[in-house]
């Protein structure tokens, strides 16, 4: 398979502007603040306040919510073997207390801007079309940016690619042309469906690998 790079996945972990106490976490920060058996967020840290935490997450049917737990929470959850359990990460965050579930991006915006004690996440992009009354919080010291997730710095970010092989693409004339059409286009329209553009030396390397493959 020839894999081209096509833009950037990247989440945002944000609370409201009236909060006055978040600003960085750990991972194993944030996987406790989205567990069952943590409630107020003095049981994260003790010099946080002693009130519950309000939970806002994208629903079951969303890729953001299947990343996240892969992300965050599967690693704190290992099976027999030593790796992440996901089924068990999942259970944990759908039974959370005070947790809110939508496929809906706004409701998740409103229902942190409404309380200094809740938190949620969802695509990065989308927080920086809707930042008004929220502020995106630090991973392991390192802030989300465009930049910081393009190069991997920041930890809840991913590369996003297409794969096809050379083969078929040279057997199928229309496989090809949709490709060049997708490299030529994909920068265009991708932060309309919340992601951030791959930089121009990554979209440069899959066209150089789409000639490759068509010769």
């Amino acid at each position: 398979p020839i894999e081209f790079r096509v833009g950037t996945d990247a989440l945002a972990i944000v609370v409201s502007s009236e909060n006055d106490f978040l600003t960085d976490v750990t991972l194993e920060e944030l996987a406790m603040i989205f567990s069952s058996n943590i409630t107020k967020w003095s049981d994260v840290r003790t010099e946080w306040p002693n009130e519950d935490i309000l939970r806002f997450s994208p629903g079951t049917d969303s890729g953001t919510f299947d990343y996240f737990v892969e992300a965050v929470i599967g690693p704190q959850h290992k099976n027999a073997e030593g790796k992440a359990d996901l089924e068990a990460a999942k259970s944990d965050i759908l039974n959370a207390a005070n947790i809110q579930f939508s496929e809906d991006d706004n409701v998740l915006v409103q229902g942190v801007e409404g309380s200094p004690y809740a938190i949620g996440y969802f695509g990065f992009a989308y927080f920086v079309e809707n930042q008004g009354a929220l502020k995106a919080i630090s991973i392991d010291g390192i802030a989300p940016s465009a930049e910081t997730a393009e190069n991997g710095d920041y930890p809840l970010a991913r590369p996003l690619f297409i794969y096809s092989d050379a083969a078929i693409m040279q057997n199928k004339p229309q496989v090809a042309a949709f490709i060049n059409f997708f490299l030529s286009f994909v920068n265009e329209e991708i932060e309309t469906v919340g992601y951030f553009p791959a930089s121009s030396e990554a979209i440069d390397a899959a066209k150089q690998a789409w000639l490759d493959a068509m010769k």
